[in-house]
């Protein structure tokens, strides 16, 4: 009976006030439950990025956070990518940059690419400021807090994980959507 009890709280916790999601002030349960598992799918596989590319490129990183990242490079990758923010598919990346823990100087842009990666560019002097448009948690192209690492000669590769998205996932479970990114039925239509 006590965990009986104890599902019931937390399900009702879940879906009572606790939902952040999709810019709407009711809480529709249906849709919720329909789209709970596609949507702790996504949240999944927004946890890490990943990509690979091949061009005249020179490339090593290690970052934790992009505040304290080390690491230089210069080049012109056609890359295939699966990036933070939906962005799947394809991009040509041009880019040079280097970074020592706190201080660096950057200057990268994704010109061409598929429709799911966005295209922007970046110039920066100094430590990145999270504030920026780039940077941005509901609407970015780029994660601030992403850790792991880079390198290329020729061919070049990346992997990253996002710790935000694994807070997002985790609360996932419980109908909370920080990053307001869960399916709703009108992305449908």
């Amino acid at each position: 009976m006590k965990k009986f009890l104890l599902i019931l709280a937390v399900v009702c916790t879940a879906f009572t006030g606790a939902y952040a999601g999709n810019n709407e002030s009711e809480f529709n349960v249906g849709e919720a439950l329909a789209l709970y598992l596609p949507n702790r799918v996504l949240d999944l596989l927004d946890c890490f990025s990943v990509s690979l590319g091949i061009g005249p490129v020179v490339e090593g990183r290690l970052m934790f956070t992009r505040a304290c990242d080390v690491g230089g490079g210069i080049g012109y990758s056609c890359k295939a990518t699966k990036e933070y923010g939906r962005q799947i598919g394809v991009g040509i990346e041009e880019f040079w940059y280097w970074s020592l823990i706190f201080v660096g100087e950057e200057s990268y842009s994704m010109n061409e690419g598929s429709a799911w990666v966005r295209k922007y560019q970046e110039d920066r002097l100094g430590v990145p400021d999270f504030g920026t448009r780039t940077y941005d948690f509901f609407e970015g192209q780029r994660d601030y807090w992403a850790i792991g690492g880079a390198l290329g000669l020729g061919i070049d590769g990346s992997v990253y994980i996002h710790p935000v998205e694994w807070a997002d996932l985790a609360l996932g479970f419980l109908f909370i959507d920080i990053r307001n990114d869960d399916l709703i039925f009108d992305d449908f239509r």
